[in-house]
């Protein structure tokens, strides 16, 4: 008995030990992919309507209710993504537009032209990244018609982290400032959920979920702007700006799970986002590329972000196993790697993706523009990602080998994209693109030992009519002014300023996943 209690301790120590490490695999961003929980990423996402295992609390809460007694559980999506675009066009020569370069690394000896103009933009791709995504959940069943939920999880996405070389080195061996800098070509985003939630069945085939998120985020970006709203594309006035900024929002979710008979059930959750108002502060360096760097920092009195919310909605269908419990039978017993010989789910997803398409700021505070030249901070400003809505569709099922104790399983899913081809950015990577999973999960005992592999397939976006706008720290001739014209640029600015985004887009991502369950 002794040595039982102390197994399970040791087992929750471990757990808690994982989730004091969770926050560092919560950062995330982007249009999500399939999907947190070891068995529904082997699945392809195809979850909501089984949400067999203690993932159901960031998945359904409403199949928390299927679950017996008390459960604890721990899931870790592990990936390596990168996102590459290759801008159209060349750097602008000083036959078209004055490129001043004087003092900046890219100066040539004697004061000539830069050895990178009228060169070929060539393709960038952003540092690989980790992508990480967790959950650490325990689930308590009191009744058979009343269940608890409790613990932490990130958004399921491509990864945070996404960094491109300030400047590149060209073919001619001429080193040049890099074609993604007036982009965010840094960020990272940091979500956590905290959750806590509750089921309920008012009829033995009917159940109902709700969960509450208290949440935290944290915003980091980084923009090259630049100084001369003449000659935006002069890298001699560049300046980095990187914003910082975190703040508190509420999330949740209201779930349901149909029984409607011994084969089928039907699954479904809303998730939804309120506005996240964050603050913090945006350093600044000035003369980036020179030996003469000017560092300073003004306000962000306040952020705006709207995360989007989603929808998603499936239908299963199980084949029991012969004279095993069974899902609608009201037994309270019903586990599906047990009781059935295979399943497989079909779901739809919907996401507002749109919402995240404007990012907007309030600011206070100067910009150290030089060592003797200050400007004012514009007071409003807004990042632009352009983004819509997206759909998509998952398939994927379990077939059991050994009743009680291996199941493998197969998914895929496909997801139309959530980037404008007239508008696009490098700092989300959402691409249309499809997936294959796989997976498989061993139990002894009471701990079950999960794993799970992805590939996604992105597709190429063709954006070679995109229109995007460098950033200036305002225009001396219009105080308070934050960007160029968007009416068009002037022929001293050069048509390039206006055409930042102009080219091609591409990513990739590889995802592998573990997670344990253990049933007290």
């Amino acid at each position: 008995m002794r040595n039982g209690i102390g197994r399970r301790m040791r087992f929750i120590g471990v757990m808690a030990l994982a989730g004091v490490a969770l926050p560092v695999a919560g950062y995330s961003y982007g249009v999500e992919v399939p999907e947190n929980g070891t068995v529904a990423h082997g699945r392809g996402g195809a979850f909501v309507a089984r949400a067999s295992d203690v993932s159901a609390v960031g998945l359904n809460m409403a199949g928390v209710l299927g679950l017996s007694g008390f459960q604890l559980g721990l899931s870790v999506n592990v990936g390596a993504s990168s996102n590459c675009f290759q801008r159209a066009g060349n750097y602008e020569n000083p036959a078209d537009v004055t490129i001043n370069t004087a003092g900046s690394r890219f100066a040539a000896p004697g004061g000539g032209d830069a050895a990178y103009l009228s060169q070929p933009y060539p393709e960038v791709c952003s540092g690989r990244a980790v992508a990480l995504a967790a959950d650490l959940f325990a689930t308590y069943r009191v009744r058979r018609w009343l269940a608890f939920g409790l613990g932490i999880t990130t958004p399921s996405t491509p990864g945070s982290g996404q960094v491109f070389d300030d400047m590149v080195r060209l073919p001619n061996g001429a080193y040049a400032p890099s074609p993604a800098r007036n982009m965010l070509f840094q960020k990272n985003l940091l979500v956590l959920y905290p959750t806590v939630g509750v089921a309920i069945a008012p009829h033995p085939r009917l159940r109902f979920g709700l969960t509450l998120q208290p949440s935290i985020a944290r915003f980091q970006f980084g923009v090259m702007a630049n100084v001369d709203y003449g000659a935006p594309q002069s890298p001699s006035t560049d300046l980095l700006i990187q914003l910082n900024a975190s703040g508190f929002f509420m999330a949740g979710a209201l779930s349901t799970q149909v029984l409607i008979n011994r084969f089928l059930s039907f699954g479904a959750q809303f998730h939804y986002n309120s506005p996240v108002l964050a603050s913090g502060t945006a350093d600044t360096t000035a003369n980036y590329y020179t030996g003469n760097q000017v560092k300073g920092q003004f306000s962000i009195d306040e952020m705006r972000v709207q995360l989007p919310w989603n929808l998603r909605a499936g239908l299963r269908f199980a084949m029991p196993r012969e004279g095993r419990p069974t899902q609608d039978d009201g037994s309270g017993t019903y586990d599906p790697m047990t009781d059935d010989v295979f399943d497989v789910e079909a779901n739809f997803t919907f996401e507002n993706t749109s919402s995240l398409g404007v990012t907007s700021l309030r600011n206070s505070g100067i910009i150290q523009a030089d060592t003797a030249v200050e400007r004012p901070a514009p007071a409003t400003l807004q990042l632009n990602s352009n983004l819509g809505n997206t759909m998509g569709v998952r398939l994927g099922g379990d077939y059991n080998v050994i009743p009680g104790r291996l199941a493998v399983r197969l998914g895929g899913s496909y997801e139309t994209v959530g980037l404008s081809s007239t508008s696009a950015v490098v700092h989300i990577p959402a691409y249309a693109g499809a997936s294959l999973h796989a997976g498989v999960s061993y139990r002894i005992g009471a701990l079950t030992i999960n794993l799970g592999f992805g590939h996604f397939f992105f597709q190429e976006l063709d954006a070679s009519q995109s229109r995007g706008i460098i950033v200036t720290a305002g225009d001396s001739s219009r105080p308070g002014s934050p960007q160029l014209d968007p009416n068009g640029c002037t022929a001293a600015q050069g048509q390039g300023a206006c055409t930042i985004n102009r080219g091609t887009f591409h990513g990739n991502l590889t995802n592998g996943s573990i997670g344990v369950n253990y049933r007290f």
